[in-house]
């Protein structure tokens, strides 16, 4: 849950850094006195301190109602993290040699490489399971639709483009890996959250919080 956590508090973080800015401005052109605005040249006053503060109480409440529901959505974002259930804490994973592609599967599909697919001895076809690489925190999102594998220790075999993602296109052979099974609709219901959370906070990908230092 750590990487929710620090998506929201970049969020808080650029929230604050634009109403920072948006108040500073509003001093600045306060002090350069009488400012002209529009096509007419028509000239607008200064704001008053009482205008001035009315709005810095706007400000303020528009804070912390954008504050609560940045806290509401990562709520639910963990509600929906203990829903997943982990099947194996500490596994071993191999992968899937080309020579499978175009064979069908146990469910009866095709088998491709090129999907995010893997087999597993027991869970139903169909079950999306998140496989994290324990030696290096990396994941991948599979759905179950084969038997297997059946060599000793090994709970997992993967399709290679699911393996190759976990090990950045560097690793060969067996992984030590956590499976969980996920909820239905995960991928559908954190993406919902997560965008609500983008839009909220407005945060591009490549912020950098050292802009925002004091």
């Amino acid at each position: 849950m750590k990487r929710y956590y620090y998506f929201i508090l970049l969020g808080l973080v650029t929230l604050a850094g634009v109403w920072g800015f948006g108040v500073v401005n509003g001093t600045d052109q306060n002090d350069a006195g009488e400012g002209i605005m529009g096509k007419e040249m028509a000239y607008v006053k200064p704001a008053s301190t009482s205008n001035f503060s009315s709005d810095s109480s706007k400000i303020n409440e528009k804070a912390a109602d954008l504050n609560g529901e940045l806290v509401k959505l990562n709520a639910e974002l963990e509600a929906l993290e203990d829903e997943v259930e982990v099947v194996h804490e500490e596994t071993q994973a191999s992968y899937y040699h080309d020579k499978f592609n175009g064979k069908k599967t146990a469910s009866g599909e095709v088998f491709s490489n090129k999907k995010y697919t893997a087999a597993h001895k027991t869970l139903p076809f169909g079950t999306k399971i998140r496989v994290t690489n324990l030696s290096n925190d990396e994941e991948v999102i599979v759905e179950v639709n084969d038997r297997g594998p059946f060599a000793k220790g090994r709970q997992l075999d993967l399709s290679k483009t699911a393996f190759m993602d976990l090990t950045h296109h560097r690793g060969h052979g067996i992984l030590k890996v956590k499976i969980e099974v996920l909820p239905e609709n995960y991928e559908e219901k954190r993406s919902e959250i997560e965008d609500e959370i983008s839009l909220i906070a407005g945060i591009p990908d490549n912020l950098d919080l050292n802009e925002f230092s004091l």
